[in-house]
């Protein structure tokens, strides 16, 4: 029986709102990425329509993406490099200043 793991995309809900999409092995796994980089410090810094992704009272919860997120994800992606490096896709439009 083959054990190894194939990579599942999760999204990051801010405050109920699904913001960004993550692939990883396992769940316990992306919450690691999230929490190492300081996702939410930088989140702070990086606005859709004004307003900040993230600030220090939000809400911020890992799920399974669903299939449509996990599509966005796929499309945003299949035409990067492979690297070590976590590849995080928006699910939100960023304000003009943040893409660059």
């Amino acid at each position: 029986m083959d054990h190894r793991f194939t990579f599942s995309i999760f999204t990051m809900e801010i405050n109920g709102r699904p913001t960004l999409a993550l692939q990883a092995k396992r769940h316990a796994d992306a919450e690691r990425m999230c929490e190492r980089d300081g996702l939410r410090a930088k989140l702070s810094t990086i606005t859709s329509h004004g307003t900040p992704l993230c600030d220090a009272s939000a809400t911020m919860k890992l799920r399974l993406a669903t299939a449509d997120e996990a599509g966005l994800y796929r499309r945003a992606t299949q035409s990067i490099e492979p690297s070590s490096d976590t590849n995080v896709v928006y699910l939100v439009d960023l304000d003009e200043q943040d893409l660059g």
